[in-house]
Protein backbone atom coordinates (compact mmCIF):
# COMPACT_ATOMS: atom_id res chain seq x y z
CA UNK A 1 0.00 0.00 0.00
CA UNK A 2 1.47 3.37 -0.86
CA UNK A 3 1.93 5.63 2.02
CA UNK A 4 0.21 8.80 1.57
CA UNK A 5 2.26 10.55 4.52
CA UNK A 6 5.16 12.70 3.60
CA UNK A 7 8.24 13.40 5.86
CA UNK A 8 6.79 16.81 6.64
CA UNK A 9 4.76 16.92 10.07
CA UNK A 10 1.45 17.74 10.15
CA UNK A 11 0.04 21.24 10.53
CA UNK A 12 -1.93 21.84 13.19
CA UNK A 13 -4.88 23.97 13.78
CA UNK A 14 -4.96 27.53 15.97
CA UNK A 15 -5.83 26.93 19.33
CA UNK A 16 -9.22 28.91 18.81
CA UNK A 17 -10.06 26.41 15.19
CA UNK A 18 -8.95 23.16 17.82
CA UNK A 19 -11.81 24.91 20.85
CA UNK A 20 -14.37 24.99 18.15
CA UNK A 21 -13.55 21.25 16.88
CA UNK A 22 -13.90 19.95 20.48
CA UNK A 23 -16.90 21.93 21.07
CA UNK A 24 -18.71 20.63 18.16
CA UNK A 25 -17.39 16.92 19.29
CA UNK A 26 -19.05 17.89 22.97
CA UNK A 27 -22.46 18.82 20.91
CA UNK A 28 -22.55 15.48 19.17
CA UNK A 29 -22.28 13.66 22.06
CA UNK A 30 -25.19 15.27 23.16
CA UNK A 31 -26.69 14.22 20.04
CA UNK A 32 -25.57 10.20 21.32
CA UNK A 33 -26.97 11.02 24.51
CA UNK A 34 -30.11 12.14 23.37
CA UNK A 35 -31.04 9.15 21.40
CA UNK A 36 -29.90 6.45 24.17
CA UNK A 37 -33.95 7.42 25.22
CA UNK A 38 -35.39 8.88 21.98
CA UNK A 39 -35.24 5.94 20.18
CA UNK A 40 -36.85 3.70 22.67
CA UNK A 41 -39.79 6.09 23.28
CA UNK A 42 -40.25 6.37 19.80
CA UNK A 43 -41.02 2.55 19.59
CA UNK A 44 -42.90 2.44 22.79
CA UNK A 45 -44.97 5.48 21.06
CA UNK A 46 -45.80 3.73 17.73
CA UNK A 47 -45.97 0.27 19.51
CA UNK A 48 -46.58 0.09 22.55
CA UNK A 49 -44.25 -3.42 22.71
CA UNK A 50 -41.69 -3.42 25.56
CA UNK A 51 -40.26 -5.88 23.05
CA UNK A 52 -39.87 -3.62 20.23
CA UNK A 53 -38.62 -1.17 22.46
CA UNK A 54 -35.78 -3.46 23.69
CA UNK A 55 -34.78 -4.16 20.07
CA UNK A 56 -34.33 -0.79 19.24
CA UNK A 57 -31.69 0.12 22.41
CA UNK A 58 -29.62 -2.47 20.43
CA UNK A 59 -28.59 -0.93 17.10
CA UNK A 60 -25.38 0.72 18.36
CA UNK A 61 -23.69 -2.71 20.16
CA UNK A 62 -25.44 -4.55 16.44
CA UNK A 63 -24.09 -1.68 14.56
CA UNK A 64 -20.37 -2.21 15.80
CA UNK A 65 -20.54 -5.92 15.62
CA UNK A 66 -21.19 -5.54 11.96
CA UNK A 67 -19.45 -2.46 10.53
CA UNK A 68 -16.51 -2.33 13.07
CA UNK A 69 -13.91 -3.80 11.09
CA UNK A 70 -14.12 -2.31 7.69
CA UNK A 71 -14.96 0.79 9.33
CA UNK A 72 -11.64 0.65 10.49
CA UNK A 73 -9.82 -0.30 7.26
CA UNK A 74 -11.72 1.95 5.44
CA UNK A 75 -10.85 4.77 7.80
CA UNK A 76 -7.28 4.55 7.83
CA UNK A 77 -7.85 4.66 3.42
CA UNK A 78 -9.67 7.60 3.53
CA UNK A 79 -9.21 11.18 4.94
CA UNK A 80 -10.47 10.93 8.44
CA UNK A 81 -12.01 14.57 8.43
CA UNK A 82 -14.05 14.15 5.51
CA UNK A 83 -15.78 10.60 6.94
CA UNK A 84 -17.02 12.70 9.90
CA UNK A 85 -18.31 14.92 7.83
CA UNK A 86 -20.21 12.65 5.61
CA UNK A 87 -21.50 10.55 8.80
CA UNK A 88 -22.66 13.92 10.49
CA UNK A 89 -24.79 14.56 7.34
CA UNK A 90 -26.21 10.77 7.02
CA UNK A 91 -26.93 11.24 11.24
CA UNK A 92 -28.48 14.30 10.63
CA UNK A 93 -30.62 13.12 7.67
CA UNK A 94 -31.70 10.32 10.02
CA UNK A 95 -33.16 11.98 12.78
CA UNK A 96 -34.72 14.88 10.96
CA UNK A 97 -36.68 12.01 8.47
CA UNK A 98 -37.63 10.30 12.04
CA UNK A 99 -38.43 14.06 13.65
CA UNK A 100 -40.86 14.68 10.25
CA UNK A 101 -41.93 11.40 10.04
CA UNK A 102 -43.11 11.52 14.03
CA UNK A 103 -44.81 14.61 13.53
CA UNK A 104 -46.86 13.83 10.35
CA UNK A 105 -47.85 10.20 12.46
CA UNK A 106 -46.13 8.19 9.24
CA UNK A 107 -44.23 5.92 11.37
CA UNK A 108 -43.65 2.37 11.51
CA UNK A 109 -41.16 0.00 13.84
CA UNK A 110 -39.75 -1.37 11.41
CA UNK A 111 -39.00 1.94 9.51
CA UNK A 112 -37.49 2.81 13.27
CA UNK A 113 -35.48 0.08 13.54
CA UNK A 114 -33.63 0.43 9.98
CA UNK A 115 -33.25 4.18 10.53
CA UNK A 116 -31.77 3.37 13.74
CA UNK A 117 -29.61 0.87 12.43
CA UNK A 118 -27.83 3.38 9.76
CA UNK A 119 -27.27 5.91 12.62
CA UNK A 120 -25.57 3.58 14.21
CA UNK A 121 -23.72 2.25 11.41
CA UNK A 122 -22.67 6.07 11.23
CA UNK A 123 -21.60 6.39 14.45
CA UNK A 124 -19.20 3.91 14.02
CA UNK A 125 -17.61 5.34 10.95
CA UNK A 126 -17.50 8.43 12.83
CA UNK A 127 -15.98 7.26 16.25
CA UNK A 128 -13.30 5.43 14.64
CA UNK A 129 -12.52 8.24 12.20
CA UNK A 130 -12.13 10.56 15.40
CA UNK A 131 -9.87 8.98 17.06
CA UNK A 132 -7.27 9.34 13.97
CA UNK A 133 -8.66 13.04 13.65
CA UNK A 134 -7.39 13.75 17.14
CA UNK A 135 -3.78 11.92 16.94
CA UNK A 136 -3.71 14.17 13.52
CA UNK A 137 -4.75 17.05 15.07
CA UNK A 138 -2.86 16.75 18.78
CA UNK A 139 0.60 17.15 19.74
CA UNK A 140 0.93 13.92 21.55
CA UNK A 141 1.82 15.16 24.95
CA UNK A 142 -1.59 16.88 24.70
CA UNK A 143 -3.35 13.38 23.78
CA UNK A 144 -4.39 12.64 27.71
CA UNK A 145 -5.64 16.31 28.10
CA UNK A 146 -7.94 16.22 24.64
CA UNK A 147 -9.01 12.23 25.48
CA UNK A 148 -9.97 13.11 29.11
CA UNK A 149 -11.93 16.10 27.48
CA UNK A 150 -13.92 14.35 25.06
CA UNK A 151 -14.70 10.87 27.37
CA UNK A 152 -15.92 14.02 30.05
CA UNK A 153 -17.85 15.23 27.21
CA UNK A 154 -19.27 12.03 26.37
CA UNK A 155 -20.15 10.55 29.85
CA UNK A 156 -21.64 14.19 30.60
CA UNK A 157 -24.01 13.45 27.50
CA UNK A 158 -25.26 10.32 28.59
CA UNK A 159 -26.57 11.97 32.42
CA UNK A 160 -27.58 15.13 30.49
CA UNK A 161 -29.12 13.31 26.87
CA UNK A 162 -31.84 11.51 28.14
CA UNK A 163 -33.23 13.81 31.04
CA UNK A 164 -33.46 16.62 28.20
CA UNK A 165 -35.27 14.27 26.40
CA UNK A 166 -37.98 13.86 28.70
CA UNK A 167 -37.59 17.55 29.12
CA UNK A 168 -38.46 18.30 25.33
CA UNK A 169 -40.84 15.28 24.93
CA UNK A 170 -42.92 16.89 27.65
CA UNK A 171 -43.00 20.36 26.92
CA UNK A 172 -43.04 20.09 23.14
CA UNK A 173 -43.64 15.96 22.13
CA UNK A 174 -40.79 13.24 20.77
CA UNK A 175 -40.34 14.79 17.46
CA UNK A 176 -39.15 18.17 19.16
CA UNK A 177 -36.51 15.85 20.99
CA UNK A 178 -35.84 14.13 17.52
CA UNK A 179 -35.44 17.32 15.80
CA UNK A 180 -32.75 18.63 18.51
CA UNK A 181 -31.10 15.81 18.28
CA UNK A 182 -30.25 16.42 14.39
CA UNK A 183 -29.47 19.52 14.96
CA UNK A 184 -26.50 18.31 17.09
CA UNK A 185 -25.32 16.64 14.47
CA UNK A 186 -25.37 19.73 12.45
CA UNK A 187 -23.25 21.55 15.04
CA UNK A 188 -20.99 18.98 14.93
CA UNK A 189 -20.18 19.03 10.55
CA UNK A 190 -19.98 22.93 11.05
CA UNK A 191 -17.01 22.84 13.44
CA UNK A 192 -15.37 20.08 11.70
CA UNK A 193 -15.86 22.28 8.14
CA UNK A 194 -14.40 25.06 9.96
CA UNK A 195 -11.37 22.80 10.67
CA UNK A 196 -11.44 21.85 7.88
CA UNK A 197 -10.80 25.13 6.52
CA UNK A 198 -6.96 26.72 5.74
CA UNK A 199 -3.74 26.01 4.05
CA UNK A 200 -0.75 23.85 4.91
CA UNK A 201 -2.25 20.50 3.64
CA UNK A 202 0.26 20.58 0.62
CA UNK A 203 2.50 17.89 2.25
CA UNK A 204 -0.85 15.16 2.09
CA UNK A 205 -1.59 13.10 -0.91
CA UNK A 206 -5.58 13.53 -1.68
CA UNK A 207 -8.10 10.65 -0.52
CA UNK A 208 -8.65 8.10 -3.18
CA UNK A 209 -12.18 7.88 -4.93
CA UNK A 210 -14.16 5.67 -2.60
CA UNK A 211 -14.67 2.31 -5.06
CA UNK A 212 -10.77 2.16 -5.07
CA UNK A 213 -10.38 2.87 -1.02
CA UNK A 214 -12.71 -0.29 -1.23
CA UNK A 215 -10.10 -2.41 -2.54
CA UNK A 216 -7.86 -4.76 -0.76
CA UNK A 217 -9.84 -4.11 2.79
CA UNK A 218 -9.65 -7.48 3.33
CA UNK A 219 -6.26 -7.54 3.06
CA UNK A 220 -6.12 -4.34 5.18
CA UNK A 221 -7.87 -6.39 8.03
CA UNK A 222 -5.24 -8.90 7.89
CA UNK A 223 -2.68 -6.69 8.29
CA UNK A 224 -4.33 -4.78 11.20
CA UNK A 225 -4.40 -7.93 12.93
CA UNK A 226 -0.94 -8.70 11.95
CA UNK A 227 0.04 -5.17 13.88
CA UNK A 228 -2.01 -5.90 16.66
CA UNK A 229 -0.11 -9.03 17.34
CA UNK A 230 2.93 -7.65 16.76
CA UNK A 231 2.50 -4.48 19.44
CA UNK A 232 2.62 -6.67 22.30
CA UNK A 233 1.42 -3.82 25.09
CA UNK A 234 -1.26 -2.85 22.79
CA UNK A 235 -2.62 -6.67 22.05
CA UNK A 236 -2.33 -7.26 26.09
CA UNK A 237 -4.29 -3.56 26.98
CA UNK A 238 -6.57 -5.24 24.45
CA UNK A 239 -7.21 -8.71 25.33
CA UNK A 240 -7.90 -6.75 29.33
CA UNK A 241 -10.38 -4.56 27.76
CA UNK A 242 -12.12 -7.14 26.82
CA UNK A 243 -12.28 -9.55 29.97
CA UNK A 244 -13.13 -6.26 31.51
CA UNK A 245 -16.61 -5.81 29.69
CA UNK A 246 -16.81 -9.61 30.02
CA UNK A 247 -16.97 -9.15 33.63
CA UNK A 248 -18.15 -5.56 33.98
CA UNK A 249 -21.69 -7.26 32.03
CA UNK A 250 -22.97 -8.52 35.18
CA UNK A 251 -23.58 -4.56 35.73
CA UNK A 252 -26.64 -5.23 33.68
CA UNK A 253 -27.65 -7.42 36.60
CA UNK A 254 -27.09 -4.01 39.18
CA UNK A 255 -30.86 -2.81 39.41
CA UNK A 256 -32.30 -6.28 39.84
CA UNK A 257 -30.07 -6.84 42.68
CA UNK A 258 -30.90 -3.38 44.21
CA UNK A 259 -34.55 -3.95 43.94
CA UNK A 260 -35.15 -7.58 44.45
CA UNK A 261 -32.11 -8.78 46.44
CA UNK A 262 -31.51 -5.66 48.61
CA UNK A 263 -35.07 -4.34 48.44
CA UNK A 264 -33.93 -0.69 48.33
CA UNK A 265 -36.17 1.86 47.22
CA UNK A 266 -36.50 2.99 43.88
CA UNK A 267 -34.98 6.69 44.86
CA UNK A 268 -31.81 4.57 46.72
CA UNK A 269 -31.31 2.92 43.31
CA UNK A 270 -31.27 5.76 41.20
CA UNK A 271 -29.04 7.33 43.16
CA UNK A 272 -26.43 4.18 43.02
CA UNK A 273 -27.13 4.27 39.41
CA UNK A 274 -26.25 7.89 39.10
CA UNK A 275 -23.10 7.57 41.16
CA UNK A 276 -21.58 5.39 38.35
CA UNK A 277 -22.03 8.27 35.75
CA UNK A 278 -20.64 11.02 38.59
CA UNK A 279 -17.69 8.49 39.17
CA UNK A 280 -17.16 8.10 35.13
CA UNK A 281 -17.14 12.29 35.33
CA UNK A 282 -14.56 11.97 37.89
CA UNK A 283 -12.59 9.31 35.96
CA UNK A 284 -11.50 11.80 33.04
CA UNK A 285 -10.21 14.27 35.78
CA UNK A 286 -7.86 11.52 37.07
CA UNK A 287 -7.01 10.22 33.25
CA UNK A 288 -5.85 13.80 32.98
CA UNK A 289 -4.15 14.67 36.25
CA UNK A 290 -2.07 11.02 36.67
CA UNK A 291 -1.57 10.45 33.19
CA UNK A 292 0.65 13.43 32.99
CA UNK A 293 2.36 12.44 36.26
CA UNK A 294 2.84 8.02 35.68
CA UNK A 295 3.39 5.65 33.07
CA UNK A 296 0.06 5.01 31.00
CA UNK A 297 0.56 1.01 31.33
CA UNK A 298 0.83 1.39 35.75
CA UNK A 299 -2.09 3.54 35.66
CA UNK A 300 -4.46 0.96 33.20
CA UNK A 301 -3.13 -1.76 35.60
CA UNK A 302 -4.11 -0.05 39.13
CA UNK A 303 -7.44 1.14 37.30
CA UNK A 304 -8.42 -2.38 36.11
CA UNK A 305 -6.97 -3.76 39.89
CA UNK A 306 -9.83 -1.17 40.85
CA UNK A 307 -12.07 -1.81 38.70
CA UNK A 308 -12.32 -5.66 39.46
CA UNK A 309 -12.07 -4.75 43.34
CA UNK A 310 -15.01 -2.77 43.52
CA UNK A 311 -16.79 -4.84 41.68
CA UNK A 312 -16.36 -7.79 43.86
CA UNK A 313 -17.10 -5.71 46.81
CA UNK A 314 -20.07 -4.80 45.31
CA UNK A 315 -21.28 -8.62 46.02
CA UNK A 316 -20.94 -7.95 49.80
CA UNK A 317 -22.03 -4.45 50.50
CA UNK A 318 -25.79 -4.04 51.77
CA UNK A 319 -26.29 -0.36 52.36
CA UNK A 320 -26.78 2.40 50.28
CA UNK A 321 -24.06 4.27 51.41
CA UNK A 322 -21.39 1.25 50.80
CA UNK A 323 -22.92 0.96 47.77
CA UNK A 324 -22.93 4.47 45.94
CA UNK A 325 -19.41 4.88 47.37
CA UNK A 326 -18.29 1.23 45.20
CA UNK A 327 -20.44 2.49 42.50
CA UNK A 328 -18.72 6.01 42.06
CA UNK A 329 -15.52 3.67 42.06
CA UNK A 330 -16.29 1.90 39.67
CA UNK A 331 -17.18 4.17 37.22
CA UNK A 332 -14.42 6.15 37.68
CA UNK A 333 -11.87 3.36 37.66
CA UNK A 334 -13.49 2.28 34.12
CA UNK A 335 -13.35 5.65 32.45
CA UNK A 336 -9.74 6.06 33.58
CA UNK A 337 -8.83 2.94 32.27
CA UNK A 338 -10.50 4.21 28.75
CA UNK A 339 -9.14 7.21 28.70
CA UNK A 340 -5.22 5.88 28.83
CA UNK A 341 -6.02 2.62 26.83
CA UNK A 342 -7.06 5.23 23.80
CA UNK A 343 -4.13 7.45 24.41
CA UNK A 344 -1.79 4.17 24.75
CA UNK A 345 -3.15 3.34 21.26
CA UNK A 346 -2.63 6.71 20.20
CA UNK A 347 1.10 6.78 21.02
CA UNK A 348 1.57 3.48 19.83
CA UNK A 349 0.04 2.56 16.83
CA UNK A 350 1.41 3.73 13.62
CA UNK A 351 -0.60 6.55 12.12
CA UNK A 352 -1.44 4.27 9.02
CA UNK A 353 -2.98 1.38 11.13
CA UNK A 354 -4.76 2.89 13.37
CA UNK A 355 -8.05 2.68 12.38
CA UNK A 356 -8.06 -0.59 12.16
CA UNK A 357 -6.59 -1.26 15.40
CA UNK A 358 -8.48 1.18 16.98
CA UNK A 359 -11.78 -0.88 15.75
CA UNK A 360 -10.61 -4.25 16.08
CA UNK A 361 -10.10 -3.89 19.82
CA UNK A 362 -13.72 -2.08 20.07
CA UNK A 363 -15.22 -5.27 18.16
CA UNK A 364 -13.57 -7.15 20.90
CA UNK A 365 -14.53 -5.32 23.49
CA UNK A 366 -18.33 -5.00 22.47
CA UNK A 367 -18.55 -8.72 21.59
CA UNK A 368 -17.46 -9.84 25.23
CA UNK A 369 -19.97 -7.77 26.52
CA UNK A 370 -23.70 -9.49 26.06
CA UNK A 371 -21.76 -12.90 26.77
CA UNK A 372 -20.78 -11.89 30.36
CA UNK A 373 -24.21 -10.69 30.23
CA UNK A 374 -25.58 -13.84 29.31
CA UNK A 375 -23.06 -15.72 31.71
CA UNK A 376 -24.05 -13.64 34.72
CA UNK A 377 -27.66 -13.78 34.01
CA UNK A 378 -27.67 -17.65 33.62
CA UNK A 379 -25.67 -17.91 36.92
CA UNK A 380 -27.85 -15.69 39.02
CA UNK A 381 -30.47 -18.03 37.63
CA UNK A 382 -29.09 -21.22 39.23
CA UNK A 383 -28.17 -19.65 42.09
CA UNK A 384 -31.38 -18.83 42.96
CA UNK A 385 -31.69 -15.66 42.08
CA UNK A 386 -28.88 -14.29 43.95
CA UNK A 387 -26.08 -12.48 41.99
CA UNK A 388 -24.12 -11.59 44.95
CA UNK A 389 -21.67 -14.85 44.06
CA UNK A 390 -21.64 -13.37 40.77
CA UNK A 391 -20.47 -10.15 41.64
CA UNK A 392 -17.70 -11.20 43.54
CA UNK A 393 -16.80 -14.15 41.16
CA UNK A 394 -16.64 -11.21 38.15
CA UNK A 395 -14.28 -9.18 40.27
CA UNK A 396 -12.38 -11.50 41.37
CA UNK A 397 -11.73 -12.91 37.95
CA UNK A 398 -10.97 -9.46 36.65
CA UNK A 399 -8.23 -9.04 38.98
CA UNK A 400 -6.90 -12.16 37.93
CA UNK A 401 -6.60 -11.32 34.73
CA UNK A 402 -4.93 -7.70 35.40
CA UNK A 403 -2.64 -9.61 37.29
CA UNK A 404 -1.95 -11.61 34.26
CA UNK A 405 -1.84 -8.36 32.08
CA UNK A 406 0.57 -6.78 34.42
CA UNK A 407 2.96 -10.05 34.23
CA UNK A 408 2.16 -10.42 30.50
CA UNK A 409 3.49 -6.94 29.01
CA UNK A 410 1.90 -4.08 31.02
CA UNK A 411 4.91 -4.48 33.54
CA UNK A 412 7.59 -4.01 30.69
CA UNK A 413 5.78 -1.60 29.20
CA UNK A 414 6.62 0.48 25.88
CA UNK A 415 10.48 1.10 26.68
CA UNK A 416 9.56 4.84 25.64
CA UNK A 417 9.46 8.03 27.83
CA UNK A 418 5.75 9.59 27.76
CA UNK A 419 5.93 11.86 24.64
CA UNK A 420 7.59 9.83 22.85
CA UNK A 421 6.39 8.58 19.45
CA UNK A 422 6.12 4.94 19.18
CA UNK A 423 5.66 2.92 16.51
CA UNK A 424 7.34 3.54 12.90
CA UNK A 425 6.69 6.91 11.38
CA UNK A 426 8.24 7.32 7.97
CA UNK A 427 7.15 5.90 5.23
CA UNK A 428 9.98 3.14 4.62
CA UNK A 429 9.29 1.58 7.90
CA UNK A 430 5.79 0.86 8.45
CA UNK A 431 4.67 -2.33 7.45
CA UNK A 432 4.13 -3.22 4.11
CA UNK A 433 0.58 -3.34 2.35
CA UNK A 434 -1.28 -3.88 -0.23
CA UNK A 435 -3.77 -2.76 -1.90
CA UNK A 436 -4.31 1.04 -2.56
CA UNK A 437 -2.90 2.97 0.59
CA UNK A 438 -4.43 5.04 2.98
CA UNK A 439 -4.16 8.48 1.81
CA UNK A 440 -4.26 10.93 4.76
CA UNK A 441 -5.08 14.80 3.91
CA UNK A 442 -4.89 15.98 7.74
CA UNK A 443 -7.16 15.76 10.59
CA UNK A 444 -10.16 13.50 9.98
CA UNK A 445 -12.50 12.53 13.47
CA UNK A 446 -12.55 10.55 19.28
CA UNK A 447 -13.59 7.29 20.08
CA UNK A 448 -15.73 8.33 22.63
CA UNK A 449 -16.78 5.46 24.49
CA UNK A 450 -14.70 1.86 24.63
CA UNK A 451 -17.92 -0.54 24.47
CA UNK A 452 -21.12 -1.04 26.15
CA UNK A 453 -21.75 0.27 29.71
CA UNK A 454 -24.06 -1.94 31.91
CA UNK A 455 -26.73 -0.31 33.03
CA UNK A 456 -25.62 1.24 36.34
CA UNK A 457 -22.10 1.36 35.69
CA UNK A 458 -20.40 4.01 34.00
CA UNK A 459 -18.40 2.55 31.02
CA UNK A 460 -18.74 -0.61 30.17
CA UNK A 461 -13.11 6.51 21.03
CA UNK A 462 -8.60 21.43 8.82
CA UNK A 463 -5.78 24.07 9.47
CA UNK A 464 -7.03 26.89 9.68
CA UNK A 465 -3.85 28.85 10.88
CA UNK A 466 -0.48 27.66 11.87
CA UNK A 467 0.25 27.09 15.36
CA UNK A 468 -0.16 24.06 18.22
CA UNK A 469 -3.34 22.78 18.70
CA UNK A 470 -4.51 23.19 22.42
CA UNK A 471 -7.07 21.94 24.65
CA UNK A 472 -9.28 24.60 26.36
Amino acid sequence: MTNALTSAAPVRPSPLAFRVFLGGQSVSLIGDGLAILAIPLLVLEVSGSAYAAVMAAIPRTVGYLLVGLPAGALVDRLNPRNVMLTMDVVRFGVFLTLAVLAATEQLAVPVILALAFVAAGAGVFFETALTVAVRDLVEEERLIRTNSLLEAANQSAQIVGPGLVGVLTALWGLQVALLVNACTFAVSFVSVLHVLRGKGRAGRAPSPPLREALRGVRGDLVEGFRCLRSLRVVLVVTCLQASANLFLAVGYLLVFYLRDTLHLGASQASAVVAAGGVGGVLGTAVALRLGRRMRHETLIALSAACLGTTLASLGVATSLVPLLVLNLLLGGSTVTAVVLIRTLRQRLVPRALLGRVTATAKVAALAASPVGALAGGALTTLNDGDPRPVFLAAGLLSVLTTAAAWALGLRAGSHAPSGTEQGPTEPEQRPTQTGPGPTQTGPGPTETGQGPTAPGLSATPVPEAEGTAEAP
